[in-house]
């Protein structure tokens, strides 16, 4: 069900409609020809410490704001405006080879999370129980179950397309392509 995707092209692969319909949780493994360190330090120039109040805390403006910390980050994307389908994006860098390997993990915050679980499942559960108040004729169980479906896809299509977003930027700052032209003295 959390299957851990392994990139190593500088792309993201579309894995189609089924991409869409996945539960708000991934887990990516991406391979890069920098070292764990110079990784962390690419990392760190574009994350922005995190914000207080909605105002920045600092000059630096980042693609991402949260923490990088050693060889693990938490952060999430800057957006202008409003969005509670931006992923929560943690992970670690570990050495292989010559270059390293990132893992990331992307959800959802998790009051989002406790709020559309719950919202599915009791209308799901009101579709189908047969003593339920809310939902008496046929008709106005399929309208119930419609609406269940409905919050599903809203939030897994919307989180999957912030996911998309996030990983691109995070593959083009890991490609050896972004490595050359940020610092070619390395």
């Amino acid at each position: 069900m959390f299957e851990v995707e392994r990139i190593t092209a500088p792309d993201l692969q579309p894995n189609g409609v089924l991409e869409y319909l996945r539960l708000p949780f991934r887990k990516f493994e991406v391979s890069t020809a920098m070292s764990t360190t110079r990784a962390v330090q690419v990392l760190q120039e574009i994350v922005e410490p995190p914000r207080r109040w909605g105002r920045p805390s600092s000059a630096k403006r980042g693609f991402f704001q949260g923490k990088v910390a050693g060889t693990r980050f938490k952060f999430h994307r800057v957006i202008h405006g409003q969005n509670s389908f931006v992923p929560v994006i943690a992970g670690s860098f570990r050495p292989r080879g010559l270059g390293s390997v990132m893992t990331v993990n992307m959800r959802l915050i998790w009051p989002l999370t406790i709020f559309w679980i719950g919202i599915v499942s009791f209308l799901a559960w009101n579709s189908i129980d047969v003593d339920s108040p809310l939902a008496g004729p046929l008709s106005a169980r399929m309208a119930v179950a419609a609406m269940a479906l409905f919050i599903y896809l809203l939030a897994t299509i919307c989180f999957a397309i912030e996911v998309r977003i996030a990983m691109q930027r995070l593959l083009e700052l890991m490609s050896p392509k972004s490595f050359s032209a940020i610092d070619p003295s390395d």
